[in-house]
């Protein structure tokens, strides 16, 4: 249940047994290159569907399937609590591009350690933060929430009572894990007005009832800079919001309808995963999935990885480099992630496609893999590359 001021936090426990995991098949492998780790996914709409960890030449490391309840999984990666390396999860239920569970720490005997309930699936990360006052080190998690509200949508057609339609109320959470207090809380509706929205009401989201409330905004990523700001991804007005940590107000846009920057000679639509690779002097450099298709819009072409500069004085951005599919054409309608590895390598899940690759920094694919049948509708909202350092009951 979500409390105001407060997120309900308890312990529960284990994952259940394992089933048999759906394949990894690798296609590139170029050994020399890659980037030494082992591949975190989460398969949806696949027979046994769940969290699952492979290594680098398709073999199943990991395979936990069936959680607290039945539902889907999102958002398998590793993650730092209680300073050691812990695993991170989304389970819960989904439904016209959002959804409600409970994001989850597991240990690394993948028992469950802290459970937040009443939270959406788009991001779940923990950040460090350091409390100046007690000199101790917080564990802060960044979440989303979506909720349908009432509002006059009469200036998009839709007239029910007293002129009062149903919209999306994306917010975006910073929420202390010891203690469960909300530090942050930011409302698309407080400060993104609905015409900014590249998506008007249409089928699943037309507006006209709260189960097919308009998804005007679609939050699809959160970032945290060293300034204590906030880097919030819409899918649907194709922006990238900076918002000040103080009082939640936008400091710039970047893309859409309201672009405070010049993108030289490059565009991005419906991006998600935007996280921070550089922030220094004025420069900051990001890296975001674009998926250049939403499946509300026609498609903008064809998605692949970014990696972008901002000069956040004289409010341009340019191209750094782009990453592109294993195969042309490539349109992911949703999901979708970019890993800047440690050895400048750079790790890509490619979301409503059952894809990952790796490339190497100038852009050359080094590794592809595909998971499930081909042909199937398999897919992970994001992936990861990392060194696995959970026990599994077999070890």
């Amino acid at each position: 249940m979500l409390l105001k001021g407060l997120l309900t936090i308890v312990g529960l426990g284990t994952l259940a047994a394992t089933q048999s995991p759906p394949t990894l098949s690798v296609v590139v492998n170029d050994a020399s290159r890659i980037t030494p780790g082992s591949i975190y996914l989460a398969p949806n709409t696949v027979p046994g569907a769940g969290p699952y960890v492979f290594d680098l030449a398709g073999n199943t490391l990991f395979s936990g399937v069936g959680h607290i309840s039945p539902g889907s999984i999102y958002d398998f990666q590793p993650c730092t609590y209680n300073k050691s390396v812990h695993f991170c999860l989304w389970q819960g239920t989904v439904a016209l591009g959002y959804g409600n569970g409970s994001a989850l720490v597991l240990n690394q005997y993948f028992l469950i350690e802290k459970a937040i309930s009443g939270v959406d699936y788009h991001e779940f990360d923990i950040k460090q933060s350091l409390d100046t006052t007690t000199g101790r080190v917080k564990d802060i998690a960044l979440l989303t929430t979506y909720t349908p509200v009432r509002r006059d949508l009469s200036d998009y057609g839709i007239s029910s009572d007293n002129d009062q339609g149903w919209v999306i109320d994306c917010h975006m959470r910073s929420v202390d894990l010891s203690s469960g207090k909300v530090l942050f809380d930011w409302s698309s509706l407080d400060h993104v007005p609905l015409n900014e929205s590249l998506v008007l009401p249409t089928g699943g989201i037309n507006g006209l009832s709260q189960q097919f409330a308009w998804d005007y905004f679609h939050l699809s990523s959160i970032a945290r800079l060293e300034s204590g700001d906030y880097l919030v991804s819409s899918r649907h007005t194709s922006t990238i919001y900076r918002v000040s940590g103080k009082d939640g107000s936008i400091v710039w846009r970047l893309g859409g309808k309201a672009s405070n920057f010049k993108l030289k000679g490059f565009t991005f639509s419906s991006q998600h995963d935007v996280r921070v690779v550089k922030d220094k002097g004025g420069v900051l450099t990001l890296s975001l999935f674009d998926n250049a298709y939403n499946t509300f819009t026609d498609p903008q072409g064809e998605s692949s990885g970014k990696i972008i500069e901002l000069n956040t004085a004289r409010k341009t951005a340019r191209l750094l480099q782009q990453y592109n599919p294993p195969q042309s054409g490539f349109q992911s309608g949703d999901g979708g992630s970019v890993q800047v590895l440690p050895t400048g390598n750079v790790f890509i899940g490619w979301g409503s496609l059952p894809y990952v690759t790796e490339h190497t920094a100038d852009g050359q694919l080094i590794y592809s893999a595909f998971f499930g049948a081909i042909g199937s509708s398999a897919s992970s909202y994001r992936a990861f590359k990392a060194p696995f350092t959970g026990i599994t009951p077999a070890n």
